[in-house]
């Protein structure tokens, strides 16, 4: 058994019979299936013109025999990921629970977590330990400080730890220690406080009161709670092809609220950063399950909910996947026929362009660094490349796990980002430093509203895919050469 998305087609569909036809072609050919399969998830939408989805799970002879059409699109469910807490060059462990005990002998790492400046227990850190086995065997155990700031595992001595990441829940950076000992202490030193960072300046952003009047959707793992994203508007979740809304929009990792406050966070906190965008409409949606991918289904469904229906004017999608998804592909060209422009992270395999970035409709977006953002032993001063054609001018690098290619439009700061975070563990409106493309995207998606909220021009357009285009015309040509090649920047970075 094989779990499959179903949709009918709807870019390069500007007549209404045109998309109605489609979709009755799709539930045709459904229709000589449907006994053969069972049905996880499917989004019914009332309007017949609208894209229908359906997740259903069946062995791939049954799926052989539905009917071929070119309106009806048929794939294996494709999930994307994203990732922030894993240091370029480790190899991928398989993430695993603690150990059953057995005759194998055991040894322990006792993680102790604490802040630098005060010495204060930090709790409600996530502690992943990175364990090497004979030849290639890897694993990675994760656990999370309890309130005295303490973290244990226990695993066979046929491994031996090769590092620790430790990511605590808020106001410290992420360290790393490598090779660690049996008892390990880590010194977490505080971020900077804001209201502005690096990226701030390095795109030119020194007022609040930017990206007034453009709309910013984010279709991500969810948002808050914070203090500094309570003007977000949630539209719920999209999960395994169903819509879930109110509450289930809400952050069940810490990536998507990061995100948002990247674009737009408005802090209540004296000390906290403001996004680069902070007066635009932000709104969410929610395609991530708790501690899995994400499918081309649910990300096609938050797409519409958020071009169609929340008539955003961009959204950023910071995930990514090495597989390309025609029905993803489609709502993103949907989504541009209407005037809705998706901004995209590269990923973070520091390989190839992955999807949907690399889709040509999408703006991809890489990766930059600075030097010397990050303190000694962060997670962000590991990000650094090693050939010379990869540093550029004012300090800035392309960091090392950014993918690149020629499908690269833009670079934007993605090393050492301060944004809120899920508040938790007693914390109020906590920030954290993350790094990857899907900080730079967001950056990038950001510095986009702020020169669109600027010209009267494109706001007065009426919403399809001139001006849409209009939109990928006004950023691209608001970036300025940072010293790298093409394929490693883009355009460069924006300059407001």
């Amino acid at each position: 058994m094989a779990k499959y998305v179903i949709a009918n087609r709807r870019a390069g569909k500007f007549h209404e019979t045109q998309k109605r036809a489609a979709r009755q072609a799709m539930e045709a050919s459904f229709a000589t299936i449907k006994s053969g399969v069972r049905l996880i998830g499917d989004n019914e939408p009332v309007e017949d013109t609208a894209r229908r989805v359906l997740v259903v799970e069946t062995d791939p002879s049954t799926m052989a025999a539905m009917p071929k059409d070119p309106d009806v699109l048929v794939e294996t469910e494709i999930l994307h990921f994203k990732d922030t807490h894993r240091p370029a060059g480790f190899l991928t462990g398989q993430p695993i629970g603690d150990f059953v005990a057995s005759s194998t002998a055991m040894q322990t790492v006792d993680v102790e977590v604490v802040s630098s400046t005060s010495g204060a227990e930090l709790e409600g850190a996530e502690v992943l330990l990175f364990l090497q086995g004979p030849g290639r065997l890897r694993r990675e155990l994760r656990k999370v400080t309890e309130s005295v700031g303490l973290a244990s595992f226990s695993f066979p001595t046929i491994f031996r730890a090769s590092a620790l990441v430790v990511v605590p829940a808020g106001g410290h950076w992420t360290m790393v220690v490598r090779a660690p000992r049996a008892t390990a202490r880590v010194e977490c030193p505080p971020l900077p406080a804001g209201p502005f960072g690096w990226w701030h300046a390095l795109l030119g952003v020194g007022s609040t009161a930017e990206g007034a009047g453009i709309r910013v959707g984010v279709a991500d793992t969810g948002v808050g709670p914070s203090a500094a994203l309570a003007h977000v508007i949630q539209t719920g979740a999209f999960i395994n092809g169903a819509h879930l809304p109110g509450s289930q929009g809400l952050d069940v990792d810490s990536h998507g609220t990061h995100v948002c406050g990247t674009i737009g966070a408005r802090p209540v906190d004296a000390a906290g950063y403001f996004g680069i965008a902070a007066q635009s409409d932000l709104i969410s949606a929610r395609v991530f399950p708790k501690n899995a991918g994400a499918s081309q289904a649910d990300i096609a469904n938050a797409i519409d909910e958020l071009s169609r229906t929340q008539r955003a004017d961009l959204i950023n999608l910071s995930l990514g996947a090495s597989l390309p998804s025609e029905i993803e592909r489609d709502a993103i060209r949907d989504a541009l026929e209407r005037g809705t422009l998706c901004v995209c992270a590269a990923a973070n395999s520091a390989g190839p362009v992955e999807f949907p970035a690399a889709f040509p409709e999408s703006v991809a977006v890489s990766a930059l660094g600075l030097l010397g953002s990050a303190p000694d032993g962060s997670l962000s001063a590991t990000r650094l490349p090693v050939p010379a054609e990869l540093f550029g001018i004012d300090d800035t690098y392309l960091a090392n796990f950014s993918c690149f290619g020629p499908e690269i439009d833009a670079s934007g700061p993605g090393v050492g980002i301060v944004a809120p975070v899920p508040e938790r563990f007693g914390l109020k409106e906590p920030y954290a430093a993350m790094d990857g493309t899907s900080m730079a995207s967001p950056a990038v998606c950001a510095a986009a509203a702020v020169l669109l909220s600027r010209d009267n021009d494109y706001r007065a357009l009426a919403r399809d895919i001139v001006r849409a285009e209009r939109a990928r015309s006004i950023l691209l040509a608001n970036c300025r050469d940072t010293g790298l090649a093409r394929n490693f920047q883009g355009r460069g970075i924006p300059r407001l």
